[in-house]
């Protein structure tokens, strides 16, 4: 389970996130992060967004970089001009060209908050590269100089997870959820982290208040299994995988090893 948000400055910290599977979200009041975040918003709420990263969330990057290139000009001094460009090669996931925009981004930095959103994005690129330490130290960081800025926090927290620092994550996802208590993500990181801990019933409860039409979400729908399985609620568990939506194979293996579990445990 893997969520990564880029903070993007505009008229708001908007950003984006990068996965292997695109989880939306409809409607704003379960997005806790829809004022610093673009990926998650479904199509109808992106295409309300004029911006040019709305564009290359859209993959519409040759229009998104010949407005760009028409800005040059008069934008030469804004950093969130350069943020901008590093966040289209962010989503084509060209890297490298992302971190050099970044570094002429954060060197056009004229305050904390805005050297946070750098930082938040730096970390993303090193995230995507695996490189996990290095990507810590920069959320770290951009935490450090904007203690309100919700995506860094959510992209730490799923370092936090990966790698067993549930104390720490639990503490990143406690602040969140104090901030945004519907939002589908936080809930679902910290049901996960709860069902790792073995803490099943009060799994249960996170997952079970996040609304029904997002429980069919594969990785919602897959960790609720499973702590349905783990509290020996085999019918339950066997209904959320048949109403998982099977969209995003990532999960294919495990929603498998479920069914077999349950059914090893029923004697079939």
């Amino acid at each position: 389970m893997k969520y990564i948000s880029i903070l993007l400055p505009c008229l708001f910290l908007i950003s984006c996130a990068s996965t292997k599977y695109n989880r939306v979200i409809q409607e704003s009041e379960y997005d806790g992060l829809r004022f610093e975040s673009l990926k998650r918003f479904d199509k109808t709420r992106i295409q309300q967004k004029t911006t040019v990263t709305a564009l290359c969330h859209q993959e519409k990057y040759d229009q998104a970089f010949e407005q760009l290139t028409s800005h040059l000009d008069q934008k030469t001094n804004d950093f969130s001009y350069w943020n901008d460009i590093s966040t289209c090669y962010l989503l084509q996931k060209n890297y490298t060209r992302a971190r050099h925009f970044l570094d002429i981004a954060l060197s056009k930095t004229k305050s904390n908050k805005q050297k946070s959103v750098v930082l938040n994005n730096l970390g993303v690129t090193y995230l995507e590269n695996q490189k996990f330490t290095k990507a810590k130290e920069y959320f770290k960081n951009s935490i450090a100089l904007d203690h309100n800025a919700l995506t860094p926090r959510f992209n730490i927290t799923q370092i936090y997870v990966q790698f067993g620092l549930y104390k720490k994550a639990q503490k990143e996802l406690s602040f969140l959820l104090t901030k945004s208590p519907k939002d589908v993500d936080f809930l679902t990181s910290m049901g996960h982290l709860k069902l790792m801990q073995g803490k099943y019933k009060t799994a249960l409860n996170i997952f079970q208040s996040i609304p029904p039409s997002y429980q069919v979400r594969d990785d919602i729908a897959t960790n609720l299994a499973m702590t349905y399985l783990m509290l020996g609620k085999y019918h339950q568990s066997e209904i959320a995988i048949n109403q998982a939506k099977k969209e995003d194979k990532t999960y294919a293996s495990a929603q498998a090893n479920i069914i077999k579990s349950i059914e090893k445990a029923q004697g079939k």
